[in-house]
């Protein structure tokens, strides 16, 4: 989540006049944070919340992903990989859909517990593992949770290198051995299809072909969520606009946004004084879909049907002037994650995230491992980090869109139309120049 006490204060530099004003409210998003910090703790529900049904959040100790015996060696690599526990024993992560790891991490670095993820890898080459499951979809989700802990072993070289080296090569061997061909991916099951194109109890449409949303790309062909890709750059990014029918055209706001992106000159500083995009209409949607990439037996990245996260703010209030959204009244924000819980019957589903459901997050934090450092008591609400990144008014807080918040010199990206095999192409070249990616080649051998 983004580190919202900074955050604020950069983006009020859009006039320096509300300086004070920012440290203000600084200070009212820090208490803010700290709510949402201990809203979701497991014993710190607030009252009168609205609580996750227990159907919805996988319990570790009984998730089988990929048999239903406990002793299968392919659930023994998941709990070694994937699971953490905190303070009090509770098992975390073994339905993330990103592994729960940080920069400072040291799980299955150190001790017995790097000792064992040795043990246990070379067991499963050994013994050939990889032909008790034939089943593609159980190989992919194996293979793609392999590859993202071995994205975070990649991201260090000065902390216990020759532990990573290790276990990089080991890791590299598994995702080889349970590779898919291309085909194969192609024909995976599309877990996002039985939720496209619908619309959510609380009025939320999700993106599809019918309904009028907007694919959206940049005009550079680099990756339409650049902090999105940095953070997970084995998957596929796709933003989606849609205006309610009583706006205006999304090809006219499109080109409306393009001409407000060239006519600017470099000099007008957003940082000095206030900017003024065009606005798109309270009642619009964004939509961030992920998918999922995967490596074929050939060794090449390959963009699979499987959906691993959907992102939905919709817009509730716009007002004319700048203001800062305390608490998230403006935008209705939604998520859906991809859940292994019914993996072992060859399906995979989506599940909508529960608005007070605890977290840890790994996506833009500072590194510090939540089970690791004994003073820090539970994660986060899911939700909160929509509101903590998308603040501001409308567009300002379309991120893949407005960078006043993020840079200096390039303040609003010029946009395009765009389609699914465009982007699927931008974020398989962003992939290959990655170094994580041509350090996998290299161990591969």
């Amino acid at each position: 989540m983004c580190q919202l006490k900074a955050f604020i204060i950069l983006k009020m530099r859009v006039n320096a006049s509300l300086i004070r004003r920012a440290l203000v409210a600084a200070a009212v998003l820090e208490v803010l944070g700290a709510l949402c910090i201990a809203s979701s703790h497991p014993h710190a529900t607030p009252q009168g919340a609205r609580s996750t049904e227990q159907s919805d959040v996988a319990d570790c100790s009984n998730l089988l992903p990929y048999s239903p015996d406990a002793t299968h060696i392919w659930n023994r690599v998941h709990r070694r990989l994937l699971e953490r526990h905190d303070a009090l024993g509770k098992a975390w992560g073994c339905d993330e859909v990103d592994p729960l790891l940080w920069l400072e991490s040291k799980h299955v670095l150190v001790g017995a517990a790097y000792t064992e993820t040795v043990r246990l890898l070379d067991e499963f080459v050994s013994a050939h593992a990889e032909r008790l499951i034939h089943d593609p979809l159980r190989r992919a989700i194996f293979q793609r949770d392999l590859w993202a802990v071995f994205d975070w072993l990649a991201q260090r070289t000065d902390d216990h290198p020759r532990q990573r080296a290790q276990l990089e090569h080991r890791l590299a061997r598994l995702i080889k051995a349970v590779a898919l061909s291309t085909e194969e991916i192609a024909t995976l099951p599309d877990n996002y299809a039985q939720i496209r194109d619908s619309t959510t109890a609380d009025g939320l449409p999700l993106p599809g072909t019918s309904t009028g949303w907007l694919l959206i790309g940049r005009e550079d062909g680099t990756p339409v969520a650049p902090m999105h890709s940095f953070a997970f750059p084995r998957s596929l990014f796709l933003v989606y606009l849609k205006l309610p029918l009583a706006g205006s055209e999304p090809a006219a706001y499109l080109q409306a946004m393009r001409d407000y992106s060239r006519e600017r000159p470099e000099t007008d500083d957003c940082t000095s004084h206030a900017c003024n995009p065009p606005q798109f209409p309270v009642g619009s949607t964004l939509a961030l879909v992920r998918r999922a990439l995967l490596i074929s037996t050939k060794g090449q990245p390959t963009i699979s049907p499987i959906t691993e996260s959907v992102q939905l703010r919709r817009y509730l209030g716009i007002p004319p002037h700048f203001t800062i959204d305390y608490n998230g009244a403006m935008q209705q924000v939604a998520e859906f994650q991809f859940t292994r819980r019914s993996l072992a019957q060859g399906r995979i589903e989506l599940r909508r995230v529960g608005e007070d459901e605890p977290d840890f997050p790994v996506f833009d934090t500072q590194g510090i491992d939540f089970f690791e450092d004994r003073s820090i008591q539970g994660g986060s609400r899911t939700l909160c980090g929509c509101h903590g990144c998308h603040q501001g008014v409308g567009a300002i807080s379309f991120t893949s869109y407005s960078r006043v918040h993020f840079e200096h010199k390039v303040f609003f990206i010029l946009m395009r139309a765009t389609t699914e095999a465009q982007e699927a192409s931008v974020a398989t070249m962003y992939l290959q120049g990655r170094d994580s990616w041509k350090l996998l080649q290299r161990r591969r051998g």
